[in-house]
């Protein structure tokens, strides 16, 4: 970085790499979105993909309290109402009955789920076969602090708290993978 003056990836190169180039952008999908982890990392990503063109899909069950919409104030604070709102339009929320995926989901190009559902290994697996079934491709990644990478089948990306402003992850892989540069690039 200090040699050639800049930094060695730019957030908009792994962008298109992790979603797709901006003609043909596919959507980050939070799971369990409505939850403290799952909204405060909604309005996290989202804020920092919207320049980008990258929509973020707030997925979780019908009776889920609205934690997202919790967070708008803060959002407000840091970007003022138009950015906020900005951030907001950007954010697609769906629900499902956590057995199938909703058909709109199609439409967005899901690329990449981060996984913030409740900690119990048998609905976490369940969940990413669904995923998986219908998006053989998409980049899977759970925010678990309680299970190892191995035992889920997936990557870990945990987040310290607090999960609205905190910029450290704790990350499992072998090698940083293409979402672990972008999140590093997008200043997380």
């Amino acid at each position: 970085i200090f040699r050639s003056g800049r930094m060695l990836v730019s957030a908009s190169d792994l962008v298109d790499v992790v979603f797709g180039p901006a003609d043909d952008r596919g959507a980050l999908v939070i799971s369990g979105a409505n939850g403290i982890v799952g909204s405060g990392k909604t309005m996290q990503l989202g804020s920092r993909l919207e320049p980008y063109g990258v929509r973020v899909v707030a997925l979780d069950l019908p009776s889920a309290p609205d934690g997202i919409g919790r967070q708008y104030k803060g959002l407000v604070r840091a970007f003022g109402r138009d950015g906020a709102d900005a951030v907001m339009q950007n954010i697609v929320r769906l629900t499902y009955d956590g057995r199938s995926l909703p058909a709109e989901l199609d439409r967005m190009k899901p690329r990449f789920l981060l996984e913030a559902i409740p900690e119990i290994l048998d609905l976490k697996k369940a969940h990413y076969g669904m995923f998986r079934e219908r998006y053989p491709e998409i980049e899977i990644r759970s925010v678990t602090s309680g299970f190892p990478a191995g035992e889920l089948g997936v990557g870990v990306a945990h987040p310290a708290f607090p999960h609205e402003i905190n910029k450290i992850w704790e990350t499992i892989e072998e090698e940083p993978s293409d979402v672990t540069r972008m999140l590093w690039a997008l200043g997380m």
